[in-house]
């Protein structure tokens, strides 16, 4: 679907709580009778929906005007009708920090820490995710064992992404989400390798995501050629990984769109992950319950036993402002570590300085006025 020709039609979703055990088929065949009541045309309802979320929970995303809503929202079996918004996203050391070490049962064998690792978790990362396949963090490895047989997901392929060679016993899945995306802004830019359009990542933080929480060890990893060395993992680096793109690159950012993220929801509940992670948010003021994808989908994951894990945001305005307040969901925040990379200036009347840096070679310069560096504009 093009962009909105028009601020008179905007993506907007549609939300009717649990689908009360019908079929898809079902579901969707009410979806779009209920959407039919404020067209002219049943072809018309078919053109505007964009998805119609039928596993996890029931309700569907179209383009509407503000009338439509408004007639949707008065209807007795509709819950909620909001705008669909486009949301924004959100090191070797880390777990060793946080008392997660791979040794920590033979340093604490006392202790009750029977770690497995995540072994046969699944666990959902709904981002840039976008991932690099050819990662490290996400090679095959034969010591995994079969895909769970509770996994019904699949991976579907696209540019630069074959599922024969991506997925994998440690990448188990992998989908992609547009619809509610180009219906705002217009066909995906492809060109150049702007962006991809499958779940490949572009931007880089889908992958840094989803490594982070079920990375496999990499030993002898590294940053800008030695800093940090050690063995990189995430938390559990036995977990099997499905990734859900719903985020795609845009005037330099990553933009998320409802329509897109309950998608990926529905479709993470339906193909049996048991933890969804989603590091992306709105910026503030915080949205009424259950007028958000992030709050219904993590909603229903919760009535499914599934967890999920927001993060906390980066926009502030204040110290200590969360963005996902949900109670239903785990948020977390960013804290301090135990790292620190030392940078020595020597002065040349040997007067000496210890800073922070990320300078792996000596250099030899002379000390500069900072006003006198400016970039260009």
């Amino acid at each position: 679907m093009s962009a909105l020709s028009s601020v008179a039609s905007q993506v907007h979703i549609v939300y009717l709580g649990h689908n009360n055990g019908l079929t898809p088929s079902l579901t969707t065949q009410f979806h779009l009778q209920l959407l039919s009541r404020v067209f002219a045309e049943p072809e018309e309802a078919r053109q505007a929906i964009l998805y119609s979320y039928s596993y996890g929970f029931s309700g569907f995303s179209a383009v509407l005007n503000s009338t439509q809503a408004t007639t949707l929202s008065e209807t007795e079996e509709v819950i909620s009708v909001f705008r669909s918004r486009m949301l924004q996203l959100h090191t070797t050391r880390s777990w060793d920090f946080m008392g997660l070490s791979l040794h920590s049962q033979m340093e604490q064998p006392s202790s009750q820490m029977h770690l497995k690792y995540g072994d046969d978790v699944i666990v959902g990362i709904l981002d840039t995710a976008g991932v690099w396949p050819e990662s490290e963090s996400f090679r095959d490895d034969p010591h995994l064992g079969p895909v769970p047989s509770s996994w019904r997901g699949t991976c579907v392929g696209g540019q630069q992404f074959d599922p024969a060679t991506a997925c994998n016993r440690k990448l188990i899945g992998a989908r992609y989400y547009l619809a509610g995306f180009e219906a705002e802004t217009g066909l995906l830019n492809t060109s150049g390798g702007a962006e991809y359009r499958s779940a490949r990542d572009r931007v880089g933080h889908g992958t840094h995501t989803a490594s982070t929480a079920v990375g496999a060890v990499s030993p002898n990893a590294s940053y800008f050629g030695g800093l940090g060395r050690g063995a990189a993992r995430g938390g559990a680096p036995r977990a099997r990984l499905a990734v859900y793109k719903v985020c795609w690159f845009k005037d330099l950012t990553g933009r998320c769109n409802d329509a897109d993220i309950l998608a990926a929801f529905d479709d993470a509940l339906h193909d049996g992950v048991h933890v969804i992670s989603a590091s992306l948010g709105s910026p503030p003021p915080l949205s009424p319950l259950f007028a958000t994808s992030t709050e219904v989908g993590s909603f229903h994951a919760m009535q499914l036993g599934v967890s999920t894990v927001f993060s906390a945001g980066n926009d502030g305005p204040d110290a200590a402002m969360v963005q996902n307040v949900s109670p239903w969901g785990v948020t977390v925040a960013a804290s301090t570590i135990d790292r620190r990379f030392p940078t020595v200036i020597a002065l040349g009347n040997n007067a000496s300085f210890v800073g922070e840096g990320f300078i792996v070679k000596d250099m030899k310069t002379p000390l500069v006025e900072s006003t006198s560096v400016f970039a260009d504009g």
